[in-house]
């Protein structure tokens, strides 16, 4: 193993880690840094291939809280968005690309940074059809970056979701959503029979990390960690965004 996948090795595993403590974020974990070792397309190629295996992990520990009537809506949007942001990715220059990906992470924190109201479990914060749009927008961008978290996830918020609820319906539809991620960047070429071996390399870790982390969510304060994650991926984002690759 070269150094270089040492270092993706190492970012995969606490990408997997965080998720498994805060419920996401695994995408925009790894998309901050391995664009910083691969070309942009073949990070956004690995990140979904890693993807699925970490989203399907969470999903079968929360499965009994999973609401499909959440899931669907988002899925919907999804279905238009990933290939929009699929044919941006094979056809845009990578380094506005990597601005823009700098501007959506900076964007995700501050949003995370206002104030939130408590959840509560009536559900009636915000009308269900706005999971399509949410849908849409996530696919968009995790077509294009593989970080397409921050719409579904301030949807879920929105919608008022209990916790275990809200991890459970974030990993369905990010189970589903890098499913078909995988199935498009192949048949768009942009992932490869080599990068998937490439890939492959990591996917044992996944299942460590995913483990760790939640062991960690019923014994730590979320809370405080999220924000330190936060804090750096802001560094991240902002680096991006003024520097490009």
């Amino acid at each position: 193993m070269t150094s270089d996948q040492m270092a993706i090795a190492v970012v995969v595993l606490v990408a997997a880690w965080i998720q498994g403590v805060i419920g996401f974020a695994f995408g925009l974990v790894v998309m901050s840094i391995l664009p910083r070792f691969l070309p942009v397309p073949t990070a956004v190629a690995t990140t979904a291939v890693c993807g699925v295996c970490v989203s399907t992990l969470i999903f079968l520990r929360y499965r009994e809280h999973v609401i499909w009537r959440e899931i669907r809506p988002q899925l919907l949007g999804a279905a238009f968005g990933l290939p929009v942001g699929v044919l941006a990715l094979k056809h845009l220059d990578p380094d506005p690309c990597i601005r823009i990906l700098g501007a959506c992470i900076v964007l995700y924190v501050l949003w995370t940074f206002l104030p939130q109201r408590a959840p509560r479990d009536d559900l009636g914060r915000v009308p269900r059809r706005w999971g399509m749009a949410a849908g849409l927008a996530a696919g968009a961008l995790g077509g294009a970056f593989a970080t397409g978290g921050p719409p579904v996830i301030a949807y879920g918020q929105a919608r008022g979701l209990p916790p275990a609820a809200f991890k459970a319906v974030l990993q369905g539809f990010f189970m589903a959503a890098s499913a078909v991620h995988v199935v498009l960047l192949s048949a768009n070429g942009i992932l490869t029979v080599d990068i998937f071996k490439d890939a492959a390399i990591f996917l044992p870790l996944i299942p460590v990390g995913t483990w760790l982390g939640g062991r960690l969510s019923d014994k730590i304060r979320p809370s405080l960690f999220r924000r330190l994650v936060l804090v750096a991926l802001f560094v991240l984002g902002v680096s991006y965004l003024i520097g490009g690759r």
